[in-house]
Formats: structure tokens, sequence, C-alpha cells
């Protein structure tokens, strides 16, 4: 939790900024709040765990919080001085509510390794799965606002199994703990990283476009396939950009997990994502009323491949979002003349008798 870091490195301690004990300035507030918002869940129940060794529920423990720092004021307000957060809350849970006996305070350092636990994944020191999903919805609503790009990926360890299967246990968990350190080095400090499960990870690069995002994953891939040489282990990487591929959180994570299998078809160790293809039809007399294009890129459905019509240039025009690979297609005239597209020199099988064009979209 790199917000509960930057506190400490300034000298500060969570516990007595949230009770009140110190006024903090606004920027230190701000990694406050963020540390809190990250916590979800078991933010209260942490603390007083920290504070008494006792564990609540999370419900509970927020309006016992509430009513401790009710509790503190009015001690502090009688007495002339700030009796602190601490001896505040050990007299009210236990000489008032009754609810603790023999408490034990925990040091300061132990409640901020639980706080960092809690987000992120304990073998790689990443974000965990569920933070780093929630990493990305918010980078949906915040580029969304902001009318920016980014790009998500989807990573995943070409040869991980074999080893692990192999060399045992321990020894993929020092290769992840490796990785990690290379995505460290290997991305800029904006750029969220975390463990989806197992070897697969999950990167996002804000306020970053497919070509600017190609140049990092490259260098990514390549740092990881020169640090892993001796261990045969190298990195594909599958690539979506926000809002051109998908403008969803879980359309997002589908179509990169689409991408990472189409890199691992291609043989592993390459960067995978969908490429904008134009495809276009002219027939001057007569002039078509409709035109679909149809393949096995949208399963050969017409009404998926219904071409608009460009009067400027007099031209029939589809747009199609696809990963490397070979695609076969053809032109389907006013519902009932199929013919194949004369601009292209590859044609291949139509799996029904007939003749059809042939499409290749390169990885790179």
């Amino acid at each position: 939790m790199d917000e509960l870091e930057e506190l400490e490195k300034q000298g500060y301690r969570l516990i007595d900024i949230v009770s009140g004990d110190v006024q903090p300035k606004k920027e230190i507030q701000y990694l406050v709040d963020k540390v809190v918002e990250k916590k979800g869940s078991n933010f209260y129940s942490d603390l007083l765990y920290n504070l008494t060794s006792e564990r609540f529920s999370e419900d509970k423990s927020r309006v016992l919080w509430q009513e401790i720092l009710r509790h503190k004021y009015l001690i502090s307000e009688r007495l002339g001085r700030n009796i602190g957060i601490r001896v505040a809350t050990l007299d009210y849970l236990e000489n008032l509510k009754k609810l603790i006996k023999a408490p034990m305070i925990i040091p300061e350092t132990q409640f901020a390794r639980t706080l960092k636990f809690s987000t992120t994944d304990p073998l790689t020191g990443l974000l965990n799965r569920r933070v780093i999903l929630e990493e990305l919805a918010e980078a949906v609503q915040e580029h969304e606002t902001k009318k920016m790009k980014f790009c998500m990926l989807m990573m995943d360890l070409d040869g991980f199994k074999k080893l692990n299967d192999t060399q045992g246990h321990q020894i993929g968990d020092l290769i992840l703990q490796e990785v990690a350190q290379i995505l460290r080095e290997s991305t800029r400090e904006n750029d969220i990283i975390g463990r989806y499960g197992g070897d697969e990870i999950i990167g996002i690069l804000p306020d970053t476009d497919k070509d600017e995002s190609k140049s990092i994953t490259s260098r990514i891939r390549q740092h990881m396939e020169e640090e892993l040489k001796e261990v045969k282990i190298t990195l594909s990487i599958g690539m979506v950009e926000y809002p051109s591929d998908a403008d969803a959180d879980e359309e997002l994570i589908s179509l990169a997990d689409e991408a990472l299998y189409r890199a691992k078809l291609f043989g592993g160790n390459v960067i995978s994502y969908f490429h904008p293809i134009m495809l276009t039809y002219r027939q001057d007399d007569p002039q078509p009323k409709e035109v679909s294009c149809v393949g096995n890129f949208n399963r050969w459905n017409t009404k998926q491949g219904k071409m608009g019509y460009d009067g400027n240039t007099c031209e029939w025009k589809i747009s199609l979002n696809l990963l490397a690979g070979q695609y076969k297609y053809k032109f389907l005239i006013d519902g009932s003349k199929w013919i194949v597209d004369t601009e292209v020199t590859e044609y291949g099988d139509d799996g029904f008798g007939g003749k059809c064009s042939l499409l290749t979209v390169k990885m790179e």
C-alpha cells in the first residue's frame, strides 16, 4: 500500500490521524483517505484489533469507533487535555461497555503490516486479485470522466507450469517473486500491477494509448526474456485499449484474456492486441441496396457484418477489430449474391464448396 508507506516516511501514524489526535495537512489527509478507501470492508475491524487485540465485525467496529471518538472528546473536555485514542478506547470498551478483558495493544508496525497484506499478494508483493480488479473498475470511471485512453494488460508466463511441475513449487514461488521485481523495474511509477491468479498478472497503464503501450510492453517482455533466460521463462501479453476495444471492466478482462490466448497460440513471448481493420466494397452498376461482409470473424452472421455506405467515396465499408491470425470472408450482396473480395490476392475454401477471400493480420 504505497499511501501507507508514504505516511510512515513523513512521520505520521495512521491511527493518530483517523482518531483526531493529529491534524494533518491536506495532502496527508488525502493519503489517509486513500488508505481507508482501499482497505474497504475491514478497516475499522483492524483498527480496533490493533488497539485492543479483540476482533469485532466491521459493522460493529464502525459503530464502536464513533462512540469511542465521542467518549474521547468528552473525557478530554473534562480533563482539559487530550487523553489520546488508546486510553479512550480501552476505557470505553473495558470499563463502560465491558466488551474486552486484559487488552493488549498491538504495535503500530504490525497494524501497518495487516493493512498492507490485505491489499497485496503475500508472495509477490503485487496488488492482490480483489484490489487490482477494483483498480481496473476505478480506472474505467476515471478515464471516462477525463475522456482519456488507457491500456490493460493480461500477462502470463510461458514455460512456468513445466518448471513448477519439474522443479517444485518452491522454485516456482521464487520465479514469481523475481517476475514481480522485473515488472516493478520495467513499468512506470503510475502503472498499476496486480496478481490475478497463479502466474497471470494484470497491468493497468493509465493515460496511455495502444501505440505508447506497445513500447512499454515490448520493454517488459524483453526485460523478462533477458532476466529469465537461464530458466527458459518468457512472457506472453494480451493488451486491450479503453475505450476503443472495450468500455467496461469485465469486457476489458474478457478481451485481454482472449488476446493472451492468441499470444499463446503463436508460440508465446509475444504481445497480442486488437488491430483496427477496414474492409471496403464497391459496385457502381447496378448499385446494391444492401451489402454485408461475413466471415469467421463474425461467425458468418449477416447482421453483424452489415456494411455502411459512404456517399463521398461510393464505397461500402465495415470496421473490424481483429487479433493476429488468418480470417475467411465473403461479401453478401442484397441478401442473395455471394462474391469474394477482388482487392485481395489470397483465397481459400469457404467450407461450402466455394471460394472465399483470406485476410491475414500479423502479430506485430
